[in-house]
């Protein structure tokens, strides 16, 4: 499995305080040009306010295109006015425009640029649409059927209306009713030259189906106080067994969110699992192993850290607490236990016919829908070295690296410069490798620890339920936080220039994103292509761990491995830190090219800017995939479970 590492799921859209942050004064020594090729690949694993991410785009509004480079103000403009007036006078009137039911008048209440991100609120999926015309094209044949209503100021803790002072927006968190269920939204809204307020972005989620809203708490009392918990508990499971609704294939953290949110629900779920334990994902990683994101980011579903939780959880704690996860949820969870190929669909029966490995013994279930939540990389991708038989040392994929301490006073090349390949190279110097080389092929986006808590601290911050920092951080568009961040390329850049100082004096190319945009978009659009440092960078300055820059491992010897430019190194162990295949293309062996080539690609973002494949339907009927991490899965398990539910009630149909 690959090594977990830093993750800010989802664009971090409580992204103003990030921006806040890229926006200190900076001086103006020159920095490197960016350089955009990408094949190190690898996973990378106090503000209360509304996501007012777009600082200061007062000014840059009429010009927002995507072609356009603008420079934002040097200072947020001076305004005094009261924001919850402001707030409840456009979403007066956004209300009014939706009851019209015309597209165009609706579009008015956003900028010309303005942007819509909508799950499930206008159709069965999630799109993002960037500008009136696209907005108009997209809710024209959706609003009446929509039927959105009762619009309200949303009074839940930090979502009610809030004042950016620095860049002079207002945001609103709200609510609404559809033809179909409950709904909550929020709008980012800014000041027109004329003095009128319009929406830069609105985000509109479907929360619930009327009536199948999510169960919540029990009241613990069975058959009017004559039947044993036990006894409730044992004839559920059995039913679940005998025939789920949904199989779940994986109990990591996406398995098990989703599988929380389908019970919640009211979706029979069963899950199965290949490991021994659940969290075994886990255990199997290096022993050092400790989570770069924090414990509000890196939380479970319903199931916050306690108070004295480390910040950053340490591998055994995180596996031994996805452990009691499924008994504390009632989950229904199978170990030991794996599909065999290769599953069959009835499009008459929308059922699947599947047979699961269940500890040895064969058992055949026909679930109406598969969600493939096994991860979001699939097997090791290897590079193609020649002469490997004739190599005398050992070769193993990250995704097989337990640890450094077989490997002690050992010469050891590690090849690829993203996460896993710093982590592992870092642990090998502190466990006494003889040396450590790490092979950089191309460039790197390089963040230091320091940076990614503090601004992971502002979008998830602990006085804060997570739910709604899990809103706030899935409410800008992804395109749009990309633009933003670009905007503040330079900031980035004399951010990290003491980390990034050390590494250019060894030998490093790095780079700060695609177009400027730094590390939080590659997760995105390349699951990997950057490192959170907490180590490897000193190391490296101080030449405990060596760099071969810009070239390809070519062929082996006994007792060296040969690079492109022909030169070699000595080396006993050879680590690929190089990548994964996509799951999706892992899943071929289980279900067939016929059906895989009927899915969208997995992970990634589509022209809009919304993940490709991801809790949503995949092409062919019956069949989902769940991918992520724990913010990931916590947030959009809300959307599959809606899809699901809404098929099993017989509102959508797929076909």
């Amino acid at each position: 499995m690959p090594l977990q590492s830093f993750t800010f799921d989802h664009p971090p859209i409580a992204l103003w305080p990030l921006l806040d942050f890229y926006q200190q004064p900076t001086s103006r020594s020159e920095r490197p040009e960016p350089s955009h090729e990408y094949r190190d690949h690898d996973v990378l694993h106090e503000n209360r306010s509304l996501p007012f991410l777009v600082s200061a785009l007062i000014q840059m509004v009429p010009t927002l295109g995507p072609q356009t480079h603008t420079r934002w103000p040097s200072s947020p403009p001076s305004m005094s006015f009261d924001h919850l007036a402001i707030a409840s006078a456009w979403l007066k009137s956004f209300k009014s425009a939706l009851a019209s039911h015309d597209a165009a008048t609706v579009a008015r209440s956003f900028l010309p640029t303005g942007w819509l991100r909508d799950i499930l609120v206008f159709s069965w999926t999630n799109r993002t649409l960037e500008g009136r015309e696209r907005i108009v094209e997209y809710i024209a044949p959706r609003l009446q059927r929509a039927a959105i209503a009762q619009i309200a100021l949303d009074t839940r803790p930090n979502r009610g209306s809030e004042h950016n002072p620095q860049t002079g927006m207002v945001g609103a968190g709200f609510t609404f009713e559809t033809a179909l269920g409950n709904g909550e939204g929020c709008v980012q809204l800014a000041a027109t030259p004329g003095g009128n307020w319009l929406a830069l972005t609105v985000f509109m989620t479907l929360s619930d189906l009327r009536g199948y809203e999510e169960k919540g708490p029990e009241e613990g009392v069975y058959g009017g106080h004559t039947l044993a918990w036990a006894d409730v508990a044992r004839e559920r499971r059995e039913k679940i067994e005998k025939d789920p609704y949904v199989l779940i294939i994986g109990a990591g953290q996406t398995g098990l969110n989703v599988a929380a949110r389908f019970k919640q629900m009211d979706i029979p779920a069963l899950v199965v699992e290949k490991n021994e334990r659940v969290g075994d994902n886990w255990r199997e990683r290096y022993p050092t192993l400790t989570l770069h994101s924090i414990k509000t980011h890196s939380s479970m579903l319903y199931q916050p850290f306690h108070h004295d939780w480390p910040v950053f959880s340490p591998r055994d704690k995180l596996a031994d607490w996805l452990e009691q996860y499924p008994s504390t949820h009632d989950l229904v969870i199978w170990t030991k236990s794996h599909p065999l190929p290769t599953p069959s669909y009835s499009r008459d029966t929308k059922r699947w016919t599947i047979t699961i490995d269940r500890a040895g013994t064969r058992v055949t279930l026909s679930p109406a829908h598969i969600v493939i939540a096994a991860g979001t990389l699939g097997a090791p991708r290897y590079p193609i070295i020649a002469n490997p038989s004739v190599f005398r040392g050992i070769t193993l994929h990250a995704a097989h690296y337990h640890g450094a301490a077989p490997f002690a006073d050992k010469r050891v090349i590690v090849i690829g410069a993203a996460n896993s390949a710093a982590d592992i190279c870092q642990d090998l110097v502190f466990h006494n490798a003889a040396s450590v080389t790490m092979v950089q092929r191309s460039s790197t986006c390089v963040v230091s620890a320091k940076t990614a808590r503090v601004l992971m601290q502002r979008v998830w911050p602990e006085d804060v339920a997570v739910e709604t920092s899990d809103f706030k951080a899935n409410a800008t568009p992804l395109k749009l936080m990309k633009r933003l961040l670009s905007a503040r390329e330079k900031e980035m850049w004399e951010a990290e220039r003491e980390t990034h100082r050390g590494l250019r004096e060894a030998g490093m190319k790095l780079n700060m994103g695609v177009d400027g945009s730094g590390p939080f978009p590659l997760q995105f659009e390349r699951f990997g292509g950057f490192w959170l440092d907490v180590g490897c960078a000193a190391l490296i300055r101080d030449e405990k761990v060596k760099i071969k820059q810009g070239v390809e491992a070519a062929r082996f010897t006994e007792d060296t491995l040969v690079f492109t430019d022909g030169s070699a190194l000595p080396a006993d162990v050879v680590i690929y830190a190089t990548a994964y295949e996509s799951t999706r293309d892992t899943m071929r062996a289980l279900f067939s090219d016929a059906i895989i080539d009927q899915t969208s690609e997995l992970w990634g973002i589509d022209e809009e800017g919304e993940l490709r494949g991801c809790y949503r339907a995949s092409g062919h009927p019956g069949l989902r995939f769940a991918a992520g991490n724990f913010a990931v899965s916590r947030f959009a398990s809300k959307q599959i479970a809606i899809e699901i539910k809404a098929i099993q009630l017989g509102l959508l149909e797929e076909v």
